[in-house]
C-alpha cells in the first residue's frame, strides 16, 4: 500500500473518523488506513474489532478505494482520486518532488502544500510541509523582508490579457547563450508569467522579446512597465518600426503597479536568484520549469491556476494518462446558452462564472490588503489619486467623477459576441 488521502482547509486538517473517536493522532490515522486497506482489499476485519467498530469501519472506508494494490482517497461524493501515501519515507520523496527539483523549483508552502494535496493524500500534509520548508537552507537564505507600507492600489482588471506588468531583472551571471538579462511579463488577471532571457537590457531586445509574446498571446491594452518614459518610448517606437505593433508602455513606480501581484513578484525573484545561484552558467535552460511552476499554482488572489484562466482546462502533466473529464472537476456552471454547439457553450458558460468569481476573488483580496495599509498608515494623510489623461483615456473627468465616489473605479463590462450567436451586443455598467 503506497498512499493515501484527506480533505485539508487551509492550514486545518479535518478528519471525520469513526464514531467514538473525535481526533486522531498519526499513529491512530497509520493504523486506521491499514484497516481500511484491508477491508477493502481482502474484505475481511481485523479480529479485534467489535460490531459497532466494524460499523464504523465499513462508513470510513467508504471514501477510500483500491487499485493496484494502492489506497486512494475518493471523498464521501467520489469526486476525486488522491493516492494514500503511508509510509514517512515516501511521503518525503513526495515534498522533494514538489519542491525542490525542476518540477516544483522551491515553491513556497502554499504552493507546495497545494501540489502535494492535488494528487496525495495523507494526515498533516501542512504540518510536514512547513516543517520541511524550515529545514530548506536555499528557501531560508531566500527570505527577504516584506515592505509593510506598499501602497494598495492595485489595476483594475477584468479579463486575460488586458494589462500587463512588464520587468527586467539583472544582470546576472552571462550563460553559454550570453544571456545576461530576463524580461518577464506578468498578466494581472490570470497572473500568467512570461520570461525572455536577454543578452542585452536596451529597448530593441525588449522590443524583440515583446514582439514574440505578442505574436502568441496578442497585445494588451496597457503596459505597465518599471523603467523610465525614454526606455518605454523607445520600445513603442521599435515595436511600431520593426514589427508594425502599436503597443504604449507606461512607466510606473514597481510599488504602484503590481498591486496584488506583489507576492508572485517576489516569489518569481526568489525562484531565478536561486535558479541563477545553482546554474550561473545555464541558468536560461531553467526559465521553462520554472514558469511552469508558477502557471500550474493556485493564485492567492484569483484562487485559480493561471494556465487554467488562460486556456480554460488543467494542464495534463507528462506522466499523468488521465484527462479530467468531469465538468464539475473543470469548474463548469450548469445550464445551457441556447445557439452554440455543446462545448463551445459550455466553455462559454463556465468563462463567464470564472470571470466573476476572480473579480470577487480579486476584489476581496484588495480590501484586506486596503485594510491592513490602513492599520499602518493611521497616522498618515489621505492619499490623493491623480486621474491622468495617458492611464485612462479621453473619458478621464468621467473616469475621475466616478472614481470620487467609488474608489475600486466604476468600470464597463462588455460582452462581445460571435457571429453564430446572432445577438446583438449586451452593455453593462456595473
Amino acid at each position: 500500500m503506497a498512499g493515501l488521502t484527506e480533505v485539508e482547509c487551509g492550514t486545518q486538517t479535518e478528519v471525520r473518523a469513526v464514531e467514538g473517536i473525535q481526533t486522531e493522532t498519526r499513529a491512530e490515522s497509520l493504523e486506521r488506513y491499514k484497516q481500511v486497506y484491508k477491508y477493502l482489499a481482502k474484505g475481511r476485519y481485523p479480529r479485534h474489532l467489535t460490531a459497532l467498530q466494524k460499523r464504523s469501519l465499513r462508513r470510513y472506508a467508504i471514501k477510500f478505494e483500491v487499485e493496484g494494490g494502492c489506497l486512494y482517497y475518493v471523498g464521501p461524493k467520489k469526486e476525486e482520486k488522491r493516492e494514500v501515501v503511508v509510509d514517512p519515507e515516501r511521503r518525503r520523496q513526495v515534498f522533494l518532488e514538489s519542491h525542490f527539483t525542476e518540477i516544483g523549483n522551491h515553491l513556497g508552502q502554499k504552493k507546495t502544500v497545494h501540489r502535494i494535496q492535488s494528487r496525495y493524500y495523507w494526515l498533516g500534509i501542512v504540518k510536514d510541509v512547513v516543517d520541511w520548508i524550515k529545514m530548506c537552507e536555499t528557501c531560508q537564505n531566500a527570505e527577504h523582508n516584506k515592505n509593510v507600507s506598499r501602497k494598495a492600489r492595485p489595476v483594475k482588471v477584468e479579463s486575460p490579457w488586458e494589462v500587463l506588468g512588464l520587468d527586467i531583472h539583472g544582470p546576472f551571471p552571462e550563460t553559454t547563450r550570453d544571456n545576461t538579462h530576463i524580461l518577464t511579463v506578468t498578466d494581472y488577471f490570470t497572473k500568467w508569467i512570461e520570461a525572455v532571457p536577454l543578452q542585452k537590457k536596451d529597448a530593441l531586445s525588449v522590443a524583440k522579446a515583446l514582439a514574440t509574446i505578442f505574436y502568441r498571446f496578442g497585445a494588451s491594452k496597457n503596459i505597465y512597465s518599471s523603467q523610465s518614459w525614454d526606455f518605454c518610448d523607445e520600445v513603442s517606437r521599435r515595436l511600431c518600426e520593426r514589427w508594425n505593433i502599436s503597443q504604449t508602455l507606461t512607466p510606473a513606480d514597481p510599488a504602484d503597479c503590481p498591486g496584488l501581484d506583489n507576492c508572485t513578484n517576489e516569489l518569481l525573484k526568489s525562484s531565478i536568484r536561486n535558479v541563477v545561484n545553482e546554474k550561473p552558467s545555464e541558468w536560461d535552460d531553467y526559465l521553462d520549469p520554472i514558469l511552469f511552476d508558477f502557471r500550474t499554482s493556485v493564485s492567492s488572489v484569483t484562487k485559480y491556476t493561471p494556465f487554467f484562466l488562460m486556456f480554460n482546462r488543467y494542464v495534463c502533466l507528462s506522466s499523468e494518462v488521465e484527462f479530467v473529464k468531469d465538468s464539475k472537476e473543470q469548474g463548469a456552471a450548469p445550464g445551457k446558452v441556447g445557439g452554440l454547439p455543446p462545448f463551445t457553450a459550455a466553455v462559454q458558460e463556465q468563462q463567464n462564472a470564472v470571470k466573476e468569481i476572480v473579480i470577487a476573488n480579486m476584489a476581496a483580496a484588495y480590501k484586506r490588503e486596503q485594510k491592513s495599509v490602513k492599520r499602518k498608515t493611521r497616522s498618515l494623510p489621505s492619499l490623493a489619486f491623480k486621474v491622468e489623461e495617458g492611464v485612462f483615456g479621453s473619458n478621464a473627468s468621467s473616469s475621475l467623477k466616478k472614481l470620487k465616489k467609488n474608489q475600486f473605479m466604476a468600470f464597463q463590462i462588455e460582452t462581445v459576441l460571435t457571429p453564430e450567436q446572432s445577438i446583438s451586443g449586451v452593455k453593462k455598467t456595473s
